[in-house]
């Protein structure tokens, strides 16, 4: 995955929460979304965090993490919509 701006980070987690049916956490410094088993927090400082099943990244570069986030919910059955 390329480099992507802060802008279109989050637009993607925007999507991602229209995927998942979920209310996106956004401001300036950071956007996010959350669920019952998923948890996804980007940085404008470009590291960010995600819980989802058996895996935790904490402070990771953000690209690296909607990678991981976007493959378990493939994983999970969601149907992404990039």
């Amino acid at each position: 995955m390329p480099k992507l701006s802060w802008s279109e980070l989050r637009i993607r987690v925007a999507r991602l929460g229209a995927s998942l049916g979920v209310v996106v956490r956004s401001d300036p410094e950071v956007c996010g979304l959350s669920g019952e088993d998923f948890r996804l927090s980007l940085h404008h400082g470009g590291h960010g965090d995600c819980t989802v099943a058996d895996l935790s990244l904490i402070d990771c570069p953000n690209e690296l993490v909607l990678i991981e986030f976007e493959r378990w919910m493939r994983g999970a059955g969601y149907v992404l919509e990039i």
